[in-house]
């Protein structure tokens, strides 16, 4: 196949992982065939830039997982070794955080228990000890001198986790963790991809990016009677047996799903700017992806940093506390700590509304019954207070629901991604609004917010919520090919009583309001692009935050400062923090 543009070098090589197989209704065609074939390189070329904190969560714990199962350390000297650690973990990646350490340490103890407790069970079953394997396994053919139909001349497939083998090489398990619980299941065609390198792959020395594999096929001797899969919870200290199988069935469940997922992703085409574009090779040639240079102005950084994104939500995390930015978006640790009740009646109320207005052809919720108290709560589990405020604020979005006038060659998108890319500042822009919808040609973009108290009078929409603000940039940037003057931003805020709930619509065209929603990004997002430290920053929001279990400051917060008995906003914040703006159209 023919290079995109924005890329050079050579494509006969593909380096397939499971992942590639895992179906993702979002990803890029053009990314996913790209990130196939390690030869191929961005053209201009990307330096490697190196991170100022490590951003793999997994890279401590794989570190002192080795130096337990490879090294013969004792857990307490590695959980020692980790307390007095200030920077990078024995020597490796970037500076670790600290409650990276500390959620390293808690999630260590956990996988060697499970790990015990799941040996004890299958020797218990009559199968034989496994034991850790340094190299990862790989499957790799044999380099041919015509290329296949997909341009290809030698394919390489690889597994990620833990593995381990029986000493007579009859039985061989992975391991794949995960941030949060256990997964019970995985897609068919990434468990097919697993199986299918764990049963025919040989223990192989990694090879730094870019190089070329040997030419010759991995050694196919030695091959197990029995595979075996198991997904562990970091956060439960779970593990779930996903799959055991023997060689005949991982063939024809690797024919079945895996192949043809492979092949799917290693010939796709066509381009989806999204989160793909992040890791984008092809960044530089893609003709889709919508420029907005200066879209509010912000300065590069004196360091620079390899491609990241933005979204309004990373905006508003980094401003709360930058150490929970770090821990819950870019690292996505996970306690498990339950939604508070606001963040669960915000939750059923976008669901409820997104299923309706994605239906087709589009029907307003006014022609529809709203639905009740039993129905609500047969659905989403919710208590019975909670329930009829979800009852009241679907009541009230009828009054509200554009769908019901709009003719039937109106446009209607239900939480679609729109993407930006400032290119000097080499930034990815995602936001996904609840509702895009045209009106005589004219693109409404609406952001529904639920609440228990009224909208406050004394501060700006935009500055309430960024993510308004960063709508009329967006749009006034013509990021949904649109003229900003035909254009419109809604806030649809919710509320159980009757005619409490409030529709303000916001005028990106106007100079003044994209002067103070470009005011709010700067304010907000200048920090985050130059943050390399991402301190912790205590406060009321270390109750919700989903990392405070490993953040020390976060910890004592909360200890002194319990939890007022108030109710919760959408977003997991007290009630009377959603505040209301003059920024009209």
């Amino acid at each position: 196949m023919q290079n995109p543009p924005g890329v050079t070098g050579h494509s006969w090589l593909i380096k397939a992982s499971p992942r590639m197989a895992r179906p993702d209704d979002v990803a890029c065609p053009t990314h996913q065939r790209t990130a196939m074939r390690p030869l191929l390189v961005a053209d201009p070329p990307v330096p490697f830039r190196p991170a100022p904190r490590e951003e793999f969560a997994f890279g401590p714990l794989f570190t002192a997982l080795d130096l337990w199962e490879h090294s013969g350390w004792p857990l307490e000297r590695i959980r020692e070794e980790l307390r007095r650690t200030r920077g990078a973990f024995r020597g490796w990646g970037a500076p670790v955080h600290p409650a990276l350490l500390a959620w390293t340490a808690h999630a260590l103890v956990r996988y060697a228990a499970a790990r015990l407790r799941e040996q004890s069970a299958a020797r218990a079953a009559g199968l034989p000890p496994t034991v850790p394997v340094k190299q990862q396994w790989t499957v790799r053919t044999r380099r041919g001198d015509v290329p296949d139909p997909r341009g290809v001349r030698q394919y390489e497939h690889t597994v990620w986790g833990r593995a381990y083998a029986a000493d007579d090489g009859s039985v061989r398990d992975l391991w794949i963790p995960s941030l949060g619980r256990a997964k019970e299941s995985r897609p068919a065609a990434e468990l097919a991809a697993v199986a299918h390198v764990m049963a025919y792959g040989a223990p192989t020395p990694r090879r730094k990016a870019g190089t070329e594999p040997p030419p010759t096929a991995t050694d196919g001797t030695n091959l197990p009677d029995l595979v075996r899969v198991f997904d562990f919870g970091c956060a439960d200290g779970l593990f779930e047996p996903l799959l055991a199988e023997g060689m005949a069935k991982v063939k024809k469940r690797f024919e079945v799903d895996g192949a043809t997922a492979f092949r799917a992703a290693a010939t796709g085409v066509g381009t989806r700017p999204g989160e793909s574009c992040v890791d984008c090779k092809a960044i530089a040639g893609c003709a889709d992806l919508m420029r907005t240079p200066e879209l509010w102005g912000g300065k590069p950084q004196a360091v620079t940093r390899k491609r990241r994104s933005v979204s309004a939500w990373d905006l508003r995390l980094h401003g709360e506390c930058p150490a929970q930015y770090h821990l819950v978006r870019q690292l996505h640790l996970n306690n498990l700590s339950a939604e508070g009740r606001g963040a669960q009646r915000g939750r059923a109320v976008d669901t409820w509304l997104n299923e309706r207005h994605g239906e087709r052809p589009a029907r307003g919720c006014r022609e529809r019954q709203s639905p009740d108290t039993p129905v609500i709560q047969a659905k989403t589990g919710l208590d019975d207070a909670s329930a009829r405020e979800v009852a009241g604020m679907l009541a009230e979005h009828r009054l509200f629901c554009p769908l019901g006038w709009l003719g039937s060659d109106e446009q209607v998108l239900v939480q679609h991604r729109v993407t930006a890319y400032v290119p000097e500042l080499d930034v990815v822009v995602l936001a996904v609004p609840d509702l895009l919808y045209t009106y005589r040609g004219r693109w409404t973009w609406r952001e529904t917010k639920t609440a228990t108290r009224p909208i406050w009078e004394r501060r700006s929409l935009l500055r309430s919520y960024p993510q308004l603000a960063l709508a009329v940039l967006l749009l006034h940037a013509g990021a949904l090919g649109n003229d900003p003057r035909r254009s419109w931003v809604e806030l649809e805020h919710l509320r159980e009583g009757h005619g409490e709930s409030r529709l303000e619509r916001i005028d990106p065209g106007r100079a003044e309001n994209v002067e103070e929603a470009r005011a709010v990004i700067t304010e907000l997002a200048q920090p985050l692009l130059a943050d390399t430290t991402y301190e912790p920053r205590a406060g009321r929001h270390c109750h919700g935050c989903q990392a405070r279990t490993w953040c020390r400051p976060g910890t004592v917060y909360v200890t002194d400062h319990p939890r007022p008995d108030v109710p919760e906003d959408e977003t997991g914040t007290e009630a009377g923090t959603t505040k209301r703006g003059d920024a009209r159209g």
